[in-house]
């Protein structure tokens, strides 16, 4: 699976992240032609190879030539405007151009995140929502480049590293505010956030939205043979830290959707003491549902003496972030601990057995080429003990002498 992988040590920008895939070996004019067909007047754009502190890196550049007033929808073409563009213009913009599809719905669904956000902040609808600073020229063809980038480049998955935010204010729309910017603090619900020490705004909006819209998780490298490394470089230096995102472009093994299972999974635990016992075997069959490799509780005794339960999810990687959030909305938790942790996992193949009173599934676990256990399908051997009257356990011991019987099966 052509993974790519973005280690944002220093942050995230959308010109640094196209910068990273154009250092990959995305075709820059390839690039340019696409976004050509947005029709959007007053910019041109560069890709100059430049160093940061030692570090070859792209920089992606969209230069403003000048401004034009934004005509009303449907009539004219499509400029710059003061007062930033809404949901609606934008979508009307991507719709008609002649791009690829993927892509294309991809950008429109991350602009409409972005506008439920703006709109929730200020309280009003989407409709109201005018976009600003992600409104702008620059930021459409950041958001359009990055997916178009990862359309022609073939990218099957991504994922980053937790996104550091800076620290200081920084001037937006909203005036003065605190970083993260409100948009950007509201984008980033749910998604590990680096600690550091670097000043100002290190993580943009845009570079958050392209982010938590693209990738499957957040954490440390996945298991993956890399085959080229790339840096997207940004404005903004620190005195000790190049102001570049690196990207790792490679093969990653099979996802869990695949046949194998993931050898590398996050393990997800939350401690409750004050919730319901009724609620526990929906929240383990939700997180199942969910996605999740496995769900349990285990009976612990917490502080004051306090009877509790040890909930834990084993999950792939590309599901940690949903299910941290299942946990929070579905549990009464306050807190929920991950870690990524690496496992030795059987191949499973399922065998069927034919007994006299029906067909029963038996899972066979291989490990190494040797086959290490043989296990009938609990619901198949109920179903057929309801249905005849054997007791249970006489149906379960004869799909085990019958699936020990059959070739392959080690016996």
């Amino acid at each position: 699976m052509k993974t790519i992988y973005f280690d944002c040590f220093a942050g995230a920008a959308g010109d640094m992240l196209v910068g990273a895939l154009l250092d990959l070996g995305l075709d820059f004019t390839a690039l340019e032609g696409e976004l050509a067909k947005l029709e959007i007047e007053g910019y041109s754009l560069s890709n100059d190879s430049i160093l940061k502190q030692g570090v070859t890196s792209s920089k992606f550049r969209v230069n403003i030539t000048h401004e034009t007033h934004h005509h009303p929808e449907g009539e004219g073409p499509h400029g710059a405007h003061h007062h930033g563009r809404s949901y609606s213009q934008i979508r009307e913009i991507l719709e008609k151009a002649p791009i690829p599809e993927v892509p294309k719905s991809r950008a429109i669904q991350a602009f409409h995140r972005l506008g439920v956000v703006e709109a929730g902040i200020h309280g009003v609808s989407l409709d109201e929502i005018h976009f600003h600073e992600v409104g702008a020229v620059d930021s459409i063809i950041d958001v359009t480049g990055y997916f178009l980038g990862l359309h022609m480049l073939g990218i099957e998955r991504v994922a980053a590293s937790p996104l550091p935010t800076g620290s200081g204010f920084v001037q937006c729309a909203h005036g003065r505010m605190p970083v993260p910017a409100p948009a950007t603090a509201k984008l980033l619900e749910g998604v590990p956030v680096a600690q550091n020490n670097l000043e100002g705004e290190v993580l943009t909006p845009t570079g958050a939205l392209l982010l938590t819209e693209s990738a499957e998780f957040f954490g440390p490298v996945p298991e993956m043979t890399i085959t080229r490394v790339g840096y997207g470089a940004g404005d903004k230096d620190q005195p000790d830290t190049p102001n570049v995102v690196r990207a790792f472009l490679g093969e990653s093994e099979t996802s869990e959707e695949g046949d194998a299972p993931p050898s590398t999974i996050a393990v997800l635990e939350a401690n409750i003491d004050d919730m319901t016992p009724e609620l526990f075997p929906h929240v383990i069959e939700g997180a199942l549902k969910a996605g999740a490799l496995d769900a349990f509780s285990i009976p612990v005794t917490g502080k004051k003496g306090r009877p509790g339960q040890l909930l834990t999810i084993l999950s792939p990687l590309a599901k940690q972030d949903a299910l941290t959030r299942f946990l929070f909305r579905e549990t009464s938790t306050l807190g929920v601990r991950h870690r990524t942790t690496h496992r030795a996992v059987a191949e499973r193949e399922w065998m069927e057995v034919e007994l006299p009173w029906g067909v029963v599934r038996v899972k066979k676990g291989t490990f190494e080429g040797a086959v290490t256990n043989l296990a009938p399908e609990y619901e198949d051997c109920r179903r057929l003990a309801e249905e005849s009257g054997v007791p249970l356990k006489g149906v379960i011991e004869a799909a085990l002498a019958r699936a020990r019987e059959m070739p392959g099966s080690g016996s």
